[in-house]
C-alpha cells in the first residue's frame, strides 16, 4: 500500500491578518501541466516522480529535425530544414553532417536492408540515394513534396508525395511507377503492417488507408480531422495514428531561398495548451475548411494554432477504433509503440507522453526545445528529435537522480502575505521547496530570489501580488520520490471598503426586509452565513433587495458597498443639517444596506447623510478599515404649506379670488380648487408654473347659482404635505 502524509500543516490562525486565508492549490493532472517539468514525469494519479534520463546527444544547430531514421549498426540519420542538410550520429553519440542537398527540407528518410540511406526532399520533390557520403538522384516523381518513405517486404521503396497525393513504388534500380493514386492532396505518413500492407495517412481528408501489396485500398478510419501526421504498427498488429486539424503542424512554411526562414531564422513560439486529461475527452468544435488544393507546406508554421486540434487513435486488428487522447492546441507529431506502451510526442514544451490505455497517460518528459518532432527506437535505445533548435536526445532506461518542477505564476489580485506551504508526499521522500514573489505578472529581475522554505514550512519571500514555487525531488537510488497536492495559503492585504452609491428615496417610500420562505434554511443577509460561505471559497451570496412600500412620513436610504477581500461589512449612518459642521449619529452597526426613518425624527430642513462601511466583522480591530460616502442633499418637511384666500369681487355671479400659498422648507408641487365639495380641479399660479416655495394664484369661478357657496383650495409641497384654505361667498 502506498503511504503518504501531509507535511508542514497550516497555521491555525495568523495574527494581525484578515481572519480567513485563501488557498492556491495545485492538485490535479491539469493543474500540474501548467508548470514546467525538468527531469520529472507527471502521472495520471496526479503525482510528480523522477523522469527517465533525457540527455542531449547531438545538436545540428538547424531550425528543426523533420525526419529521422536508423540503420542496423545503430547510426541515426537526421533530416533537417531549412538548409536541406542530413546529419549522421553514431551509437557513441559522435555526429557530423553527412550531405548538404540543394533543396530546403529533408522531410522523409528510409534505410534499405543494406543500410543504404534514401532521402526525400521538398519543395522540389526528389528522392536521393546516399552512399559513402555522396548523394545522387534516385527517383524524381515530378511532385513538389516527398512526405514519407518506407520499404515494403520485397525491398521496394514506397514514396508518399504531394501535391497530388500519389504513392509511387520504386524498384532497387530506380524505376518507379504509380502504386496507388489516393483522393488526398498529400500522403504525409506511411508504415508497413505485419501482412505487408501499406498503412498510409493523408491530408486534407484525414483518412487512414490500408493498401494491399496489389494496390487495393481500404479506408480503415475517417478521423474527421485534416491530417494523419504519423502512423506506426505495433508487433500485435495494432495501428496507432496521430490526427491533426488546424494550421499548426511540424514544419514552418517553406520560404524562398534567401529569406529569413530559408536561412534558418528561429521563431519565437508561444504555445497555449488546453488539453484535457485522457479520460476527459474534450468536445471539439468544427474548423473552417482549408482548400484541398492548398499545398500542405504552405499551411504549416512553427507554432501552435489557436484552432489546432490533435488526437491519438488506436485501430485494433479487428477494425475497432478508439480515441486514446485528444487535445486542443497541443499537436501530436510522432507515435511509437514501445515495450507494451505507446509513446507520443507533441509541440507544446516538447512533451513526450507514455500511454497505457485511455485512463493511464503519463507526461513522461518535457524537452528543453519547443517541439519534439520524432521518436525513434534503435535496438534497446530510445531517441527523440526536436525543433527550435534541431537536436537529438536520448531517453534513458534509468531515472534521473533529481528533477525540478516550477509552478505557473499565481496572481493573488493584491499585495498578499504568505502562510505555510504544505504538500503530499511519501514518508521518506527528499523534497526541497522554495518560493519567489514579485509585482510583475512575468518573473523578471525585479522579483525576489528563490527562498528555500524553513523547516516549519514558512517562506521568507516578501509580500507581493504574484508568487511562484519550485520543488526539487532527489532520489535516494532505491526509489523515486513522489509529490502531489501542493497548497499555498495567502492573505490579501486588507482593502478599504468602498461605498459606491447612496440612493435617497422619495419621501413616503419605506424599505422592509424581505421575509424568508418557509423552506429556506439560510439567510443571504445574515453575516454569519456570508462569512461561512466566504470561508468555503465560494462567491459571496447576494443579499435580497428590500421591499418598497408606501408609508406616509417615511424617509428611506439605500446604498451599495463593495470590498475586494469579500469581507463582511457593517454600516454606521450619520446626518448633518445644511449649515452645520458636526455629524450626528442616526444609526450604528447596521448589517443591512438600507434604512428607513420617520420624517418627524428630524426637524424640517435640508440634510445630508453619510454612510460609513467597516470591515471589522472580518478583521481584528487594529487593521480594520472604513470607507464612506455622503449622499446628495435631501429635504425633511413635515409642515404643510400656509394658504391665504381673499375675495376680490363678484361680477355677474362669478367670483374672483386671490390666493397665496407658501412653504418654509420645500417647493410647492401641486394646487387644486373645488366648489361646494365638487371635483378638485388643477389650478396654475399667475406665472404659469409651480416652481418655488411661494406662489400666487388668481381664481375666477364659473356662473354660480344664487345662494351661499364654499370655495376650497389645497396645495401640496414636494414631501406631499397638504395645505388647505376655504372661502365662503354669497351670490345675490
Amino acid at each position: 500500500m502506498k503511504k503518504s502524509f501531509w507535511l508542514l500543516p497550516l497555521l491555525a490562525a495568523i495574527p494581525l491578518l484578515a481572519v480567513t486565508p485563501q488557498f492556491w492549490e495545485i492538485r490535479t493532472y491539469d493543474d500540474f501541466r501548467k508548470g514546467k517539468l525538468t527531469n520529472l514525469s507527471l502521472t495520471s494519479d496526479d503525482e510528480l516522480i523522477l523522469a527517465p534520463r533525457f540527455d542531449m546527444v547531438y545538436n545540428t544547430e538547424q531550425t528543426l529535425v523533420s525526419s529521422a531514421v536508423a540503420d542496423s549498426k545503430g547510426n541515426v540519420y537526421l533530416g533537417t530544414g531549412h538548409d536541406g542538410k542530413i546529419f549522421k550520429v553514431d551509437a557513441a553519440g559522435q555526429g557530423s553532417m553527412l550531405v548538404d542537398l540543394s533543396e530546403l527540407d529533408v522531410l522523409a528518410m528510409a534505410v534499405d536492408s543494406k543500410d543504404v540511406l534514401y532521402a526525400g526532399t521538398s519543395p522540389d520533390g526528389k528522392v536521393y540515394k546516399i552512399e559513402n557520403g555522396t548523394a545522387r538522384e534516385f527517383f524524381d516523381p515530378k511532385a513538389k513534396y516527398i512526405w514519407s518513405l518506407v520499404f515494403d517486404k520485397q525491398g521496394r521503396l514506397l514514396v508518399g508525395t504531394g501535391d497530388k497525393g500519389v504513392i509511387y513504388r520504386v524498384t532497387p534500380d530506380g524505376n518507379g511507377a504509380t502504386f496507388y493514386d489516393t483522393d488526398e492532396t498529400h500522403i504525409i505518413s506511411m508504415a508497413i503492417d505485419r501482412d505487408g500492407n501499406v498503412i498510409a495517412g493523408g491530408d486534407p481528408k484525414g483518412y487512414v488507408y490500408r493498401i494491399s501489396p496489389e494496390g487495393k485500398a481500404f479506408v480503415l478510419y475517417d478521423s474527421g480531422m485534416r491530417e494523419i501526421h504519423s502512423v506506426a504498427v505495433a508487433p500485435n498488429g495494432t495501428i496507432y495514428a496521430s490526427a491533426i486539424s488546424g494550421e499548426a503542424a511540424l514544419a514552418p512554411a517553406l520560404a524562398p531561398a534567401g529569406s529569413a526562414a530559408a536561412a534558418g531564422a528561429n521563431s519565437t513560439v508561444t504555445v497555449t495548451v488546453n488539453a484535457t486529461q485522457p479520460q476527459e475527452i474534450e468536445v471539439l468544435e468544427p474548423l473552417e475548411p482549408v482548400s484541398p488544393d492548398t499545398p500542405r507546406a504552405q499551411t504549416r508554421r512553427s507554432g501552435a494554432d489557436a484552432n489546432a486540434q490533435s488526437a491519438v487513435l488506436e485501430i485494433l486488428p479487428d477494425g475497432v477504433v478508439n480515441t486514446l487522447w485528444r487535445s486542443r492546441g497541443e499537436m501530436v507529431f510522432s507515435v511509437l509503440p514501445h515495450d507494451g506502451k505507446l509513446l507520443f510526442s507533441t509541440g507544446a514544451k516538447g512533451r513526450i507522453y507514455s500511454l497505457e490505455g485511455p485512463k493511464n497517460t503519463t507526461l513522461l518528459l518535457e524537452s528543453t526545445e519547443e517541439q519534439t518532432t520524432r521518436l525513434l527506437e534503435v535496438g534497446n535505445r530510445l531517441y527523440a528529435a526536436s525543433s527550435n533548435i534541431g537536436k537529438l536526445f536520448r531517453i534513458g532506461d534509468t531515472p534521473a537522480t533529481s528533477g525540478t518542477y516550477e509552478s505557473n505564476v499565481k496572481d493573488t489580485d493584491s499585495i498578499s502575505s504568505w502562510g505555510k506551504l504544505s504538500w503530499k508526499s511519501g514518508a521518506a521522500d527528499s523534497i526541497e521547496v522554495s518560493t519567489r514573489t514579485g509585482n510583475t505578472s512575468t518573473p523578471d529581475k525585479t522579483w525576489s530570489d528563490w527562498q528555500t522554505l524553513e523547516s516549519t514550512g514558512a517562506t521568507g519571500s516578501p509580500k507581493a501580488r504574484f508568487i511562484q514555487w519550485k520543488s526539487v525531488l532527489k532520489s535516494d537510488r532505491s526509489r523515486s520520490p513522489r509529490m502531489s497536492s501542493v497548497k499555498v495559503p495567502f492573505l490579501q492585504q486588507n482593502f478599504r471598503p468602498e461605498v459606491t452609491n447612496i440612493e435617497v428615496l422619495p419621501s413616503g417610500v419605506a424599505l422592509q426586509k424581505v421575509p424568508l420562505n418557509a423552506g429556506n434554511n439560510f439567510s443571504p443577509n445574515d453575516p454569519a452565513t456570508i462569512r461561512a460561505n466566504t470561508r468555503a471559497g465560494q462567491p459571496r451570496i447576494q443579499a435580497i433587495p428590500p421591499r418598497r412600500g408606501p408609508q406616509r412620513g417615511s424617509q428611506s436610504f439605500q446604498w451599495t458597498a463593495t470590498d475586494k477581500n469579500q469581507d463582511t461589512l457593517t454600516y454606521d449612518l450619520y446626518y448633518r443639517a445644511d449649515g452645520e459642521r458636526t455629524w450626528k449619529v442616526l444609526k450604528k452597526d447596521l448589517e443591512d444596506n438600507f434604512y428607513t426613518i420617520n420624517s418627524d425624527t428630524l426637524p424640517d430642513g435640508t440634510y445630508v447623510v453619510r454612510v460609513v462601511a467597516s470591515d471589522e466583522p472580518s478583521n481584528p480591530p487594529d487593521i480594520a478599515l472604513r470607507g464612506e460616502m455622503e449622499s446628495r442633499p435631501f429635504t425633511i418637511d413635515n409642515t404643510p404649506p400656509v394658504v391665504t384666500m381673499k375675495l376680490e369681487g363678484i361680477e355677474r355671479r362669478r367670483v374672483q379670488v386671490a390666493i397665496d400659498a407658501a412653504d418654509q422648507t420645500s417647493t410647492l408641487n401641486q394646487a387644486e380648487v373645488a366648489i361646494d365639495s365638487g371635483d378638485w380641479r388643477p389650478l396654475f399660479p399667475k406665472d404659469g408654473i409651480i416652481d418655488s416655495k411661494s406662489e400666487s394664484f388668481s381664481y375666477v369661478s364659473g356662473d354660480l347659482a344664487p345662494g351661499e357657496h364654499v370655495i376650497a383650495f389645497r396645495v401640496y409641497d414636494q414631501n406631499d404635505n397638504a395645505g388647505m384654505g376655504k372661502l365662503v361667498v354669497r351670490i345675490p
